[in-house]
């Protein structure tokens, strides 16, 4: 990681967020094509930034914004927490939903892969958190690189099949 450095992220820094966003997320195994990914930038990131709890990082190699990571608090009534609710347990949700942190996106440039860039972005983000536990969906392929990265940091899984190809993961905090 060698003339990285990382630290606080925001709006103010969408267009090359989205930038980042594109290079990891448009090509095999997601292939998200480009108006998902407009629509993640102008729509969805926004929405994000609004919520309680948001906390944004980001990796610069000299003044090129090479990663990001970046999450909030969920809550019942929001998307994606509902749409676990529905679909886990009542006692899994009850344990692990509501009031968690939601770790939504972690991503870097493909030029700098594999050099420890997601490890501390992932560390960045999480560290000093005040919830007891974090959330995320990961890719189902165990080979996946996002996958192997987040088993290395103590997530679980808790439940398959709530999103199509993706499994729900969980992390205690504290």
């Amino acid at each position: 990681m060698t003339g990285v450095s990382i630290g606080p992220a925001g709006l103010d820094e969408a267009a090359a967020l989205g930038d980042v966003y594109a290079e990891a997320f448009g090509r095999p195994p997601h292939n998200e094509p480009a108006e998902v990914i407009l629509a993640w930038r102008d729509q969805s990131l926004p929405q994000h930034a609004a919520r309680s709890g948001f906390r944004c990082v980001a990796a610069w190699d000299g003044e090129l914004l090479v990663g990001f990571a970046y999450g909030y608090t969920g809550e019942r009534g929001q998307w994606w927490t509902d749409q676990v609710v529905a679909a886990v347990p009542p006692q899994l949700a009850a344990e692990w939903l509501g009031g968690h942190f939601e770790l939504v996106e972690l991503a870097v440039r493909p030029s700098h892969e594999r050099r420890g860039i997601g490890a501390a972005l992932h560390d960045r983000l999480l560290d000093g958190l005040p919830h007891r536990v974090a959330l995320l969906t990961a890719i189902d392929d165990e080979t996946a690189p996002a996958r192997r990265l987040y088993r290395r940091k103590g997530w679980q899984p808790l439940a398959g099949g709530v999103f199509e190809g993706a499994t729900v993961m969980g992390k205690r905090l504290r």
